[in-house]
């Protein structure tokens, strides 16, 4: 099949592109002496983590859900962390039942009641290891940097538990458009959630993970000597956000795109196109960027003001578009713009070449 064949609007994947990200982060990583652990909350697609995998340098994947972790454990993926606290009762039974079918499941835990759930569902002889999450001063998740060491004894107490190390994440900062504010601000929480790392790691043994990081401050974080792994996700294909910053480390290709058609071009300067709300996520600040091959064009801007439908394309008067004309977007926010989609259809060139299941689709709980 052509990918002119395709159906409007569908999410393409460049397997070219895609694969020179994959090889790019991972050179990069070895390089810096780090190792990856890329996250899943991107993609939402086993297949995507197990290329992650085999291209090389993973410790695991990162899930940022208990949902999404299970579908991943269901598709052979069996080394696992979750990124975001699990609390409620009703999910820790759960965990416990995911605990005994992978390798290894590793969470992330910022409150005692947390620590004391999970430890009813494990036992010395089969426990369940677990990080610090530290704040990085964004008030989202985590306790705060000089309260991590206290939290290390109280987790301590529990012999079903073990304790493998700290996670700082700093989402807040992923997208600061000046590369020197960003990579100064990062550093600066990162030699924080270092500092605490070292401290709890000097009195336990098993902590000896620092993790952490974004597609945005990974070439500020790997300079920390603390940081073992990198979280990253973005990287694998990219988005107009992410486009938009400056970048201070190695440079990644916009591998996704939206396919989108002219449904209406009555007026000049103007033309409306199937993607809308419902195919393309609103971010502020960071439109669809309509992109021929590789090359921009800058002229043609993207506005979701003709709603859930429909996309609104303006360019300069001169220029002409046709009813039933195809264009792809590189999309504004790549994670939850995947989340409305069921597939990837993956090309080379103007050939369909896969069709990759987006299995971890609303996957929020």
């Amino acid at each position: 099949m052509l990918k002119s064949e395709l159906d409007t609007p569908s999410l393409i994947l460049d397997l070219d592109l895609f694969e020179k990200n994959l090889k790019t982060m991972r050179d990069f990583a070895v390089a810096a002496g780090k190792k990856l652990r890329p996250h899943a909350k991107t993609h939402k697609s086993p297949e995507i983590a197990r290329r992650q995998l085999e291209c090389g340098n993973c410790v695991g994947v990162c899930a940022a859900k208990l949902s999404e972790a299970e579908v991943l454990a269901a598709a052979g993926i069996s080394e696992i962390l979750i990124t975001s606290p699990v609390s409620a009762p009703w999910k820790i039974a759960r965990i416990g039942s995911l605990h005994q079918k992978i390798n290894s499941l590793q969470l992330t835990v910022d409150h005692p009641f947390q620590v004391e759930q999970l430890a009813s569902v494990a036992t010395a002889d089969h426990p369940i290891h677990v990080l610090i999450d530290v704040d990085p001063e964004m008030g989202r998740t985590g306790v705060a940097f000089e309260n991590a060491l206290e939290f290390a004894h109280f987790i301590a107490r529990f012999p079903e538990l073990v304790l493998d190390g700290v996670q700082c994440y700093a989402g807040h900062l992923q997208h600061i458009p000046e590369g020197s504010k960003r990579n100064a601000e990062s550093t600066r929480l990162m030699k924080k959630g270092a500092a605490a790392y070292r401290t709890i790691a000097a009195e336990f043994s098993t902590c000896r993970i620092f993790t952490g990081t974004g597609t945005g401050t990974s070439a500020a974080d790997v300079l920390i000597p603390e940081v073992t792994d990198i979280q990253v996700g973005s990287y694998c294909v990219m988005d107009a956000e992410y486009l938009a910053v400056e970048h201070t480390g190695p440079q990644y290709l916009p591998a996704l795109r939206i396919l989108s058609s002219v449904i209406s071009c009555n007026h000049p300067g103007h033309a409306t196109i199937d993607a809308g709300t419902k195919a393309i996520y609103v971010t502020p600040g960071a439109p669809p960027r309509v992109i021929d091959g590789n090359t921009f064009r800058p002229a043609v801007n993207y506005d979701w003001n003709y709603g859930d439908e429909h996309g609104h394309l303006m360019f300069p008067s001169e220029q002409t578009m046709l009813p039933g004309e195809r264009l792809e977007l590189v999309v504004s926010h790549c994670d939850p713009t995947i989340n409305l989609f069921d597939e990837f259809w993956v090309v080379r060139d103007d050939t369909v070449v896969d069709r990759w299941e987006i299995q971890l689709r609303g996957c929020c709980r």
